[in-house]
């Protein structure tokens, strides 16, 4: 029997405690209740805030360097055309000078030619009033061209 009497001693301190700690639980619960909790978010708002702050600077730098890079861009599409016009003139200008020039050497074959055909006309005029001068002189040349054409040609 001791030993449920010490059992029993053992239980009624253990509900005693429990008791303690139901009123404890309900003290704090009346608390509870009477605590109004504020939801505060100006904390979260002013650090949204500075953060979108910053974003549009980042965003205005960004823009600002994109504009200089536009006109940059822009201003570069200016040298390739000076650039193709200059290389159609230097290559142009070749060709009009070799077709002037090749123009005036098919201009002087042409004037060399007809120098040539006035020269042979001249001469054979002179050879011709020359042997009509002296008539002996003509004898000897039908001579040495026979003696010429009867050489057999190797």
């Amino acid at each position: 029997m001791k030993k449920l009497e010490e059992m029993m001693e053992l239980l009624t301190d253990e509900l005693a405690g429990f008791d303690n700690s139901v009123k404890k639980l309900e003290t704090l619960c009346k608390n509870l209740d009477t605590i109004k909790i504020k939801a505060d978010s100006s904390n979260i708002e002013y650090h949204l805030k500075e953060f979108l702050k910053e974003q549009k600077q980042h965003i205005r730098r960004l823009e600002k360097q994109l504009d200089e890079q536009r006109t940059q861009l822009e201003a570069s599409r200016n040298l390739p055309e000076w650039l193709l016009t200059l290389y159609a003139i230097g290559m142009l200008l070749p060709l009009f000078a070799i077709g002037y020039f090749g123009y005036q050497g098919y201009g002087l074959q042409n004037q060399k030619k007809k120098a040539f055909e006035q020269g042979q006309d001249q001469i054979i005029e002179r050879f011709t009033r020359y042997f009509e001068e002296r008539p002996e002189a003509y004898e000897a040349y039908k001579e040495w061209k026979e003696t010429i054409q009867g050489v057999p040609s190797e």
